[in-house]
């Protein structure tokens, strides 16, 4: 089955966490704004003035950082209304400094957890739109679909309570690893780890096709089950 994740524009189709996907895209504008700082160019001895930048490239990095500043972090955080501020009357070379300087403090709080409960909204917000997703192919009647795209938001929300409790993990890690490993660190007890088993389970038989072995009750319990655990643990 293929997901939808027109959703998600900041998950890539492979299952790139938003907050890796944030990252990544926080790198590629501190290169590009690197780039825009190494066509500095001076007016000549005898010409007052800041010195200049190419003002295309300088624009196309202002009009994208902007963007991803105002998506993350909020037209109302102090990182977009800073960098902004910089930029508002003059792209020189100056200003251009000021507003890369702005853009490494966003990539060092993001990178660095000093947003945790930024990132707990987006990653919420993009479960809860899988799980709706799920929830609109039960109403039609696809509750195999909707139980493999239940099981995606397990995945993904077990993979998040890793990083949480610095769990490593290498490659693709399979959910009950994940889920073993989430137990022994303590966030969650034996009970809930029995819980998650069994509706791992069900999304493992709706994803091989045995469509006998559950039914439409069956996934709409586990819709409930999976939002009542990212809600609780993503919170």
């Amino acid at each position: 089955m293929q997901l939808n994740r027109s959703a998600l524009g900041r998950m890539d189709g492979g299952g790139v966490r938003v907050e890796e996907r944030v990252s990544k895209r926080l790198a590629e504008l501190i290169e590009t704004g690197q780039r825009v700082l190494e066509t500095r160019r001076s007016l000549g001895p005898s010409v007052m003035g800041d010195d200049r930048v190419d003002s295309q490239l300088a624009l196309q990095w202002s009009t994208s950082t902007q963007s991803l500043l105002s998506s993350v972090f909020g037209a109302d955080s102090e990182h977009y209304k800073a960098f902004v501020r910089q930029l508002e009357k003059s792209t020189t070379y100056s200003p251009v400094v000021r507003a890369f300087g702005v853009l490494k403090a966003a990539q060092d709080d993001y990178d660095n957890g000093h947003l945790y409960d930024l990132r707990s909204l987006v990653e919420a917000e993009v479960f809860d739109d899988f799980l709706e997703q799920s929830s609109q192919l039960l109403a039609k009647g696809y509750y195999q679909a909707a139980a493999v795209v239940a099981g995606c938001v397990l995945e993904d929300t077990l993979r998040a309570l890793c990083g949480r409790n610095t769990i490593d993990l290498s490659g693709r890690p399979k959910l009950d690893h994940m889920n073993a490993e989430l137990a022994k660190a303590g966030a969650y007890n034996k009970l809930m780890q029995k819980r998650i088993t069994a509706l791992a389970d069900l999304r493992n038989k709706a994803a091989h096709g045995e469509w006998d072995a559950f039914n439409r009750s069956d996934v709409d319990e586990m819709l409930g089950a999976v939002r009542r655990f990212a809600e609780d643990h993503l919170a």
